[in-house]
């Protein structure tokens, strides 16, 4: 009993005592809200700010991401755009040496055959080309190029074919001064000339350019074959030989012309 009055007596104590804090702070809570009201004030308006910056930084690093993305797509885009003009630019240059061939040299252009071969063996001057049968070539076929006479395919394959140049010692050409008169017969003459003989009456310099003429008739007319490096009489003086330098350099060429049999 005695303790439990005591527990009474100590809560009725507590009690006086907050309601007599409570009555002597009263008057003090208006002065603390205005001191705190200004310090409390501005943490709405802050953290309404942190989430705009918070979103607005999320949808910039999003747009970024997008961005980048769209860059790489571009680039590739630009990549095979730039792959797609080289092709046109190779194809514009091919077809530009193509109706160079048809406007100088003959109307008769059959197709442009890439060379993708050279045969090297022993004396024989022999190109590989990447098309054959099935593009329409046939054995006899003239081959040239822009800057003149290449040769005459001699073997056909379904996609390759085989063409016998001017410097093969197999070769044989007929000639023709440009600016004279007169017909002769080209020859290979490994490793870079043709040997040509003419009538010792054929007027004949170092410097004159041959093209091709009728004796042989396995070319059209008039397509540049090489020029006169040499001349000198054989034979006794019964024939003209001059040694030719072809005006096609074949370790350089990537394609040629293929025109149609006469």
């Amino acid at each position: 009993m005695r303790e439990t009055a005591l527990r009474r007596g100590l809560l009725l104590l507590l009690l006086f005592a907050g309601l007599a804090l409570a009555a002597l702070t009263r008057p003090l809570v208006p002065r603390l809200n205005l001191l705190l009201s200004p310090l409390t004030a501005p943490l709405p308006a802050w953290g309404h700010r942190l989430g705009q910056n918070l979103k607005a930084a999320w949808s910039a690093l999003a747009n970024r991401q997008d961005l980048y993305g769209e860059n790489r797509a571009l680039r590739a885009r630009v990549a095979l755009l730039e792959a797609e003009n080289k092709r046109l630019a190779l194809k514009v240059g091919q077809l530009e040496r193509a109706l160079r061939v048809r406007q100088s040299q003959a109307p008769g252009l059959w197709a442009v055959a890439p060379v993708v071969g050279e045969d090297l063996s022993g004396l024989y001057r022999r190109l590989v080309l990447g098309l054959g049968e099935r593009d329409g070539l046939r054995v006899g076929m003239p081959v040239t190029a822009p800057e003149g006479l290449v040769g005459l395919v001699v073997e056909v394959e379904e996609r390759r074919a085989l063409v016998r140049t001017l410097l093969d010692p197999e070769s044989q050409v007929g000639v023709r001064p440009e600016k004279a008169p007169g017909r002769g017969i080209a020859r290979g003459a490994p490793p870079g000339r043709l040997l040509a003989e003419f009538p010792p009456s054929v007027r004949l310099a170092p410097g004159d350019l041959l093209l091709t003429g009728a004796p042989l008739g396995l070319f059209p007319d008039g397509i540049p074959v090489g020029k006169v490096e040499r001349v000198e009489r054989a034979s006794g003086g019964l024939k003209l030989r001059a040694w030719v330098r072809p005006l096609v350099d074949l370790s350089l060429l990537e394609e040629v012309m293929v025109l149609k049999p006469l």
